[in-house]
């Protein structure tokens, strides 16, 4: 409750403050906005940055899959597919009885 009444205050200030502002205030700070982000220097570093970025998460995603890779797939149940397990347990149950042989599961996941 004591959030909601300091979103609400903030809000309310917020409010109070823009409207005495005006107008023509918020229009000159949109425009300013717009200027600055229109600016070539700006844009290129912007880009730049966005590049750098898209280079660092593919770098971050590609090593956390090499090393958590390989040790997640040896920690993972033999019923998953673990590490000695080559077959594939798509359309069979973890016991090995096929899907249309077993009874129908509940909403928790288990059998009825």
């Amino acid at each position: 409750m004591r959030t909601k009444a300091t979103f609400l205050a903030g809000f309310a200030t917020g409010y109070v403050l823009g409207a005495r502002a005006g107008r023509a205030r918020y229009e000159q700070i949109r425009q300013a906005a717009r200027a600055f982000a229109s600016n070539p220097a700006v844009q290129s570093t912007t880009t730049a940055l966005q590049h750098q970025a898209t280079d660092v998460l593919v770098t971050a995603k590609d090593k956390a899959t090499t090393s958590l890779g390989s040790t997640l797939h040896d920690k993972r149940p033999s019923w998953l597919g673990g590490a000695d397990d080559t077959t594939s347990w798509a359309g069979s149950t973890p016991t090995g009885a096929s899907f249309a042989e077993s009874p129908p599961a509940g909403s928790n996941g288990r059998l009825a």
